[in-house]
């Protein structure tokens, strides 16, 4: 480590300690939490760029920070570094080449969070939306986003879906994961809580299936966005009390999920004014 005086806060010369190696003991345990196995054992996750940071710390979850001299060249950056001071989340200064082994993108920010796995009190009433082994991380961030949008009380992640603190698919959300409640159930489990709930189950299917304009939602429901490749699974299907369609004009056969699921829910949010 390299110790250096800088003038940072406050008009005050303050003195910092810059990881140079990539065998740091910290830089070494966040590493870690590139990997599922670890994130679920740590109940953590990691995030990087600024937009995003900024939203975990207005949680109460970030763990610590790690930055590069590249988030300093900017007020936004000073900023934010000011703000993880004031809540004394504890800041590891790196090298560039450093903090490269923490990211996943070209051009980094110069920040990485790490921060605490949310935690929700399971909610039955509302607009639920269900992924049903939604693989793709780019769809499951984007679907993220589009529920806060459309005011979902809450996502169903059912087993066999891609990773929600897989750091593509937090890119996608922009921040979306702080702001939807969310809970991971397998497949029959998630149908028995909804059973019980008396969430009416909403599927989107080609057969005995109405335009979704044409369908009247109530305001207690559960949307289901099936797999890319093979749609809805047949239990959900099966037990589905309202089949819609999206009709499809041009010469494909089907939509992205996300943007299924964006159509769905924004038909349901005019519908009933609220969610």
């Amino acid at each position: 480590m390299t110790f250096l005086p800088v003038f940072l806060f406050g008009g005050k010369d303050v003195e910092r300690t810059i990881i140079t190696s990539r065998q740091n003991e910290q830089v070494r345990w966040a590493r870690r939490l590139q990997q599922k196995k670890y994130r679920d054992q740590e109940a953590s996750f990691y995030l990087e760029g600024v937009r995003v940071v900024e939203e975990a710390l207005a949680t109460d979850l970030v763990r610590s920070l790690f930055f590069s001299e590249r988030l300093l060249t900017t007020p936004r950056g000073k900023g934010l570094l000011e703000q993880a001071q004031k809540l004394d989340i504890p800041r590891w200064e790196c090298t560039e080449q450093v903090l490269s082994e923490l990211t996943d993108t070209v051009n980094s920010q110069g920040v990485v969070a790490i921060v605490h796995k949310p935690t929700w009190p399971m909610k039955t009433q509302g607009v639920l939306l269900v992924a049903d082994e939604i693989q793709d991380p780019g769809n499951m961030g984007t679907l993220l986003r589009t529920a806060v949008g459309a005011g979902v009380s809450g996502l169903l992640v059912v087993d066999g879906s891609v990773d929600l603190y897989n750091p593509k698919v937090l890119r996608a959300s922009m921040g979306a994961i702080f702001h939807l409640p969310h809970w991971f159930f397998s497949r029959d489990a998630a149908l028995e809580l909804l059973a019980t709930s008396g969430s009416t189950l909403v599927v989107a299917d080609l057969v005995d299936a109405k335009d979704y304009w044409d369908v009247a939602y109530p305001q207690n429901l559960a949307v289901v966005i099936g797999n890319e490749a093979r749609g809805v699974h047949p239990e959900f299907r099966d037990r589905a009390n309202l089949r819609v369609k999206i009709p499809l004009i041009g010469p494909v056969e089907s939509l992205n999920a996300s943007v299924a699921a964006g159509v769905l829910l924004y038909e349901i949010l005019r519908q009933n004014g609220s969610v």
